[in-house]
């Protein structure tokens, strides 16, 4: 089977899986915000800044240089294992350690035992990280697929469990350790990759360099993605904290939950493809184009229809939530095509450029972060509108000379659906006071939404119809 066919049988699996596990979990996550109070949000979202932004680090960045790796030797096998099961145990002994100092930070007691919790996850990374590039470097995503969609729902059943049992933000911290638990399992049962560690590192110079990159790269992407929860976790408390974390969860819940497709597929896709064939920029063009369709008009439909899926999905307790929802999914679509660049870039063997594209990005929102949490949520939800646009910008220009294509080209490609999202955008805010029912009934919003779909594939059809039509290509083939 060729790389386009493997890409393509992968693809369909792992949609598959991801939106009847999505499904699912929206369903639950709904149904759980709804119980839980913003209090709770805002602790799990003070405790996961550190704990995310460690997990980063649990890999040394080898996973990426490994799936790259073709001749790689049983001996340099046992040192990678090695080198991550004494990077994951620092980490779990030093979250364990230092968890009072991250309570003392945000003044939040409780902070404490909730870290130490979550640190056992980093006991199940050990033995996740060579099941995951085993598969990755076969492009076998089907049972991989299947064990993400069982362990999804699992944890997502929980998480529902726990919170009718009144238990709070252990709830989520229980569901999360679960996830992550099946995850490792069920890897371990399809693509066991088991190996005794071998922790003379004579050999691993050339792999632990390239991880760096990787490393720093994935640590600077997580701080000018999830800093605002650290700054505004510190200026505002847990209980806005909590507002603005589900706006944020709501508004990138595509997004995040559909990252690791991206990283699963992109990353050793464009891998092939670069020691295959010329044609990578052409495959970036095109999935960009693939995002571009369906991102803006599914994130400002978001934003445009909020007040009512707030309104009727989370109850009025969350209306606090509508504004910066509102204007977080108004940035979602360029965050959605940039995290497209991170797996390109890793995919060509430029995890150097990543890094310098993110360290540009960690400086300009962690300033726009520090001034916009000085109004609570919604100054930090309009830090990313200000200022995410430029850093997607400037990802643009300096990814795509690598490829050999312009910066145009991918303006083109987003321009057909991005002013026709807005269409969409102004012909269902102008129409929303006409149409029947009040803000908080399901019939007010279905007809939004129809309104939506119908005006932006008109204006599609009628004004950008060969973007269009390539997209279908692309999707039908």
């Amino acid at each position: 089977m060729d790389i386009r066919a493997k890409v393509l049988s992968g693809l369909r699996w792992t949609v598959t899986a991801r939106f009847a596990g999505q499904l699912f979990n929206w369903v639950v996550t709904i149904i759980v915000i709804r119980i839980l109070s913003p209090e709770d949000y805002g602790l799990l979202a003070m405790a996961t800044v550190f704990v995310s932004f460690l997990s980063l680090l649990s890999t040394l960045g080898l996973d990426v240089p490994l799936v790259q790796k073709k001749d790689l030797t049983e001996s340099e096998r046992r040192q990678i294992f090695a080198a991550i099961v004494l990077a994951n145990l620092t980490i779990f002994v030093g979250l364990l350690v230092f968890a009072p100092l991250i309570a003392n930070f945000f003044d939040e007691p409780e902070l404490s035992t909730i870290v130490r919790v979550m640190s056992i996850g980093f006991i199940f990374e050990i033995f996740i990280i060579l099941p995951l590039v085993q598969l990755d470097k076969e492009i076998a995503f089907k049972h991989r697929s299947i064990v993400e969609l069982i362990s999804m729902v699992l944890a997502s059943t929980s998480v529902l469990f726990f919170a009718h049992q009144g238990l709070g933000v252990w709830s989520l911290v229980f569901g999360s350790l679960i996830l992550n638990a099946g995850r490792t399992i069920g890897m371990n049962i399809i693509s066991p990759a088991w190996c005794k560690p071998d922790f003379f590192f004579s050999g691993l110079k050339q792999l632990l360099s390239s991880g760096g990159s990787v490393v720093l790269g994935r640590g600077l992407r997580y701080v000018h993605a999830e800093s605002d929860k650290l700054i505004g976790g510190r200026v505002m408390g847990a209980d806005m904290l909590g507002y603005y974390a589900v706006a944020y969860n709501l508004a990138s819940f595509p997004i995040e939950k559909l990252s690791g497709l991206i990283q699963s597929i992109a990353f050793p896709a464009f891998s092939r493809a670069q020691q295959v064939s010329d044609k990578t920029g052409v495959y970036f063009l095109k999935a960009n184009q693939v995002a571009c369709t369906i991102a803006f008009p599914a994130f400002l439909g978001i934003s445009c229809t909020a007040p009512e899926l707030v309104k009727i999905f989370l109850g009025e307790k969350w209306e606090l939530v509508i504004l910066p929802l509102q204007i977080l999914a108004l940035v979602m679509p360029f965050r959605a095509l940039g995290n497209i660049i991170t797996p390109l870039l890793w995919g060509i063997g430029k995890p150097g450029v990543n890094a310098v594209n993110l360290l540009i990005a960690s400086i300009v929102m962690s300033i726009s972060f520090l001034i916009g949490a000085q109004w609570g949520a919604y100054g930090l939800a309009l830090s990313w509108i200000s200022a995410f646009p430029l850093v997607y910008y400037i990802f643009l220009r300096r990814t795509c000379p690598l490829i050999g294509i312009t910066v145009s080209d991918c303006l083109k490609a987003m321009a057909g659906p991005a002013i026709s999202s807005v269409v969409m955008f102004v012909s269902v805010t102008w129409l929303n006071p006409f149409v029947f029912g009040s803000s908080g009934d399901v019939l007010h919003l279905v007809q939004l939404i129809a309104i939506g779909v119908v005006s932006y594939l008109s204006f599609m059809w009628l004004f950008f119809r060969s973007s269009v039509l390539v997209v279908l290509d692309l999707l039908k083939n």
